[in-house]
């Protein structure tokens, strides 16, 4: 439910979706299904709907029922991917399968029912985001150039090296599973969308990640929508968090979180990569109603380094999971099979550069650490990248 401040009027809604739309590449005389359930903002069901038809489309609403969520095997009430309301209605997945677009208001991401429509072919665009962040993160050519460019080193590469002054120091083998992105709009059959969005990721190799994964002072763990306090060290052995340990409550709590799911594939590391928006806003959950975010910013902005627990199946994997964390820290250095791409979180690639403000600021770039060698057997490459995202 949005909160006045982050609300705006039915005009200035359906102008926005109507751009938004007419990024996906909407046609006349296609089909557009808007789902929703009870957490859907009833302004954006009636301004998709509006927009679509603007733009010549022919429009039907679909309203689920609310989620059935055990209560012994559901922690807490805050994000839960993988539940759906499609659930058991196989009547209304049919039908999705059929239309052009699906417009997502209820958040399907991570679960079997989205899987199955997009294999249909069905384009998906999933909106949850208020107003100001939706217009301030709107897709641009630069944002989708830097997206697809960093789609493409990931989906090459064997190996990426993560480091920080923290403590991180973690390798990946990669290739084994595709890259993906988004920047907020999809055009291609069976392709997924985020508006807001702009991150690239993709999926380490089974059993490939080895190391140490720092979360610092400052970092964001979701679903919490926090900051947290104190540092968090996670051990990390063949692909699984094995230790997680800390000064204070803030590692006791991700512990417990990840323990309370009562599923070990829920400490497995899912999908890696980076933000790549720049006008995504680290310091958004301090100055937005928590309750009104998905928390886009905070996965999105640029030289983040997105690290993910849990499920694979999105992939092509065989690990299904309701236990899902997404964790974007700062100030991390990155290589891709020994080319360094992030130092201290700024982009050092032509391809992903932007005007970070640091030249106008007068501020020095951080030192260059040591680059790790290039592993010695690079994975297979990736197959070709499309503009489906591959986390939330």
């Amino acid at each position: 439910m949005l909160i006045p401040n982050q609300a705006a009027d039915g005009g200035t809604l359906t102008s926005l979706f109507r751009r938004a739309l007419a990024g996906c590449q909407l046609q006349p005389g296609e089909t557009v299904a808007v789902l929703s359930n009870a957490q859907s903002p009833p302004a954006y069901i009636d301004a998709t709907a509006a927009a679509a038809s603007t733009l010549g489309a022919k429009v039907f609403t679909v309203g689920l029922p609310s989620i059935q969520r055990a209560a012994g095997t559901v922690p807490g009430v805050g994000e839960v991917y993988g539940l759906t309301g499609l659930t058991d209605l196989g009547a209304a997945v049919a039908a999705l399968k059929a239309v052009d677009l699906v417009v997502d208001l209820s958040v399907l991401l991570h679960s079997a029912e989205q899987e199955e429509i997009l294999a249909a072919g069905t384009r998906m665009l999933m909106i949850t985001e208020p107003p100001e962040i939706l217009e301030r993160m709107f897709p641009t050519d630069a944002l989708r150039e830097r997206v697809q460019n960093s789609v493409t080193l990931l989906g090459a590469a064997g190996e990426i090296a993560i480091r920080s002054d923290a403590g991180t120091d973690i390798t990946m083998g990669l290739g084994q599973f595709g890259s993906g992105g988004g920047w907020g709009f999809t055009s291609g059959p069976g392709t997924h969308a985020h508006l807001a969005s702009g991150l690239a990721a993709i999926y380490p190799n089974e059993g490939s990640a080895n190391g140490r994964w720092v979360i610092d002072a400052g970092d964001i763990i979701f679903p919490f929508k926090t900051y947290v306090q104190s540092p968090i060290t996670c051990e990390v052995v063949n692909g699984f968090i094995v230790s997680i340990t800390g000064p204070g409550a803030d590692a006791e709590l991700y512990r417990d979180y990840l323990e309370s799911w009562g599923d070990p594939e829920g400490f497995a590391m899912s999908h890696i990569g980076w933000g790549c928006n720049d006008r995504a806003r680290w310091n958004a959950l301090a100055l937005l109603d928590r309750s009104a975010t998905q928390g886009m910013d905070g996965r999105c902005f640029a030289g983040n380094v997105l690290f993910s627990t849990g499920p694979n199946n999105e992939a092509g994997g065989s690990r299904f999971t309701l236990a899902h964390s997404d964790v974007p820290v700062r100030r991390h250095s990155v290589w891709l099979d020994g080319r360094q791409i992030l130092d201290h979180g700024r982009f050092v690639v032509d391809e992903l550069a932007f005007d970070d403000g640091f030249a106008r600021l007068g501020a020095q770039p951080p030192a260059t650490p040591a680059t790790p060698a290039t592993p010695a057997t690079p994975a297979a490459p990736a197959p070709a990248a499309d503009d489906a995202l591959v986390g939330a």
